[in-house]
Order: structure tokens, then sequence, then C-alpha cells
């Protein structure tokens, strides 16, 4: 008797395991067998610059490094003096990098030490992107021996990011509803969306041209922004 009750257990618990296998693999089929789609959806904004960041340097030399600091010095004042003069304001010109170093030079394998250099990097910033080249201008004549670069950007760049995100999934989600009805399948929910890395942001400048300091006005006229934005999403196909 006490047999046949350990028979009829041991049946129980091995049909018991069979069927939560069963179960086990039909939920892992379900799972293998769930279709989605992967789609990627780009979205551009453009934005007005509205504002200019020039960077210009005071490059000096002399065989004395006191010297060549002290000619440093008073060139970039009067560089200061010029822009202030041009209507700049003095919170908006500032000291971007100061730098002394040794020119050197190999004579025969035998090291020749040279001038003593001192630079002085000015960053000039405008919310008035016409007046970028008075900028130029002010500076070259007044000692800036060195033109760096000039950037145009937005203050509005931020809304025109999440502009561009919405964009990048709407159409992300056109792309996907139109693949799907082609195929003969219905668009489920969206499972995933990732941005492909951070929005890009392009800057457009029209006809920059650096001019020797002269009477010419230095023509420079700021462009577009344009902000792209790239996403890749997953989507449920019923």
């Amino acid at each position: 008797m006490k047999k046949n009750s350990f028979t009829i257990a041991t049946a129980l618990s091995l049909a018991a395991a069979l069927a939560l296998s069963s179960c086990y693999i039909r939920a892992e089929d379900k799972k293998e067998n769930a279709r989605s789609i992967s789609v990627s959806g780009t979205g551009s904004v453009s934005v007005r610059a509205d504002q200019a960041i020039i960077n210009v340097a005071v490059v000096t030399y002399n065989r004395s490094v006191v010297e060549a600091a002290r000619l440093n010095a008073e060139s970039v004042g009067k560089v200061h003096a010029a822009l202030a003069d041009a209507g700049f304001a003095p919170d908006s010109i500032t000291t971007n990098s100061y730098r002394i170093w040794q020119d050197s030079s190999y004579r025969n394998g035998v090291q020749v030490r040279g001038d003593y250099r001192v630079s002085n990097s000015i960053q000039i910033v405008t919310m008035d992107t016409r007046k970028a080249g008075t900028a130029i201008d002010a500076a070259a004549k007044a000692g800036a021996n060195e033109f760096s670069s000039i950037e145009f950007t937005s203050t509005k760049i931020d809304n025109a990011m999440r502009e561009a995100r919405t964009l990048a999934i709407k159409n992300a989600a056109e792309a996907a509803n139109l693949m799907a009805k082609t195929a003969g399948a219905e668009l489920g929910k969206i499972i995933s969306i990732q941005e492909a890395g951070a929005p890009t942001q392009a800057a457009r400048a029209e006809g920059a041209k650096m001019m020797a300091a002269n009477d010419f006005a230095t023509p420079i006229n700021a462009g577009d922004n344009l902000v792209t934005v790239t996403v890749y999403c997953v989507y449920e196909l019923k």
C-alpha cells in the first residue's frame, strides 16, 4: 500500500513538473515570437544666431621676458580701450588665456634659445551679431595681431533642441507606421527610444572674411544655427 502511495505521489510530481515546463516553454515561445520594428527619425530646426563670440590675441616678443610682458600689457590695454570706445561693455571683454614661452631652435644639434613670446587671448561677446566685424576691426587697429575664431550661437538653442526632438520622434513614428501598414501589420506601442549621441549644432556663417586693419570694415554676417536630433525607436507590431 505504501508502495502504491509512493508511486502515485511520484507520478503527480512528474506531471506537475511537466506542466510547469510546458508553461515555461510556451511563455518563452510567445516571447520569442513577439514581433517588433526598429526605425530611426531625424528632426532639424533652424534658429537665427543672436550672439557672436570673437577670439583675438595680442602676441609680443622680446629678448627680455620682462620687456615682452610689458609690451603685451601695453598693447592689450589699448585693445580694451578701443573696444570700449566701440561700444562694448567691460563685462563682455574677458581674458581667455595668457601664455609666456621662449622660442628655440637647433643648429648643428645644439639648442639655440630665441625671443620670449607673450600671448594674451581676448574674448569678446556681443548680443548684436552685426557688431562682430566692428570688434575685429577695433581690436586689430589697437594692436591685436592674431585672430583665433568667431562663433555664432543662439540663446534659443534649448528651445530648438526640444522642438527638434519632438520632430525626430514624430518622424520615426511616421516611418514605423508606413512600414507596418505596407507589411500588412498594425503598429503597436513604443517599446524603446534612444537618442543618437548629443544633438548636433551647426553654425552657418555667411560671408565671413578677415581683412587687415585699414579704413575698410570687415564684413561678418551671422547665419543660422541648424540643430539636428536623431532618435532610434522600437515599436511593437500587432
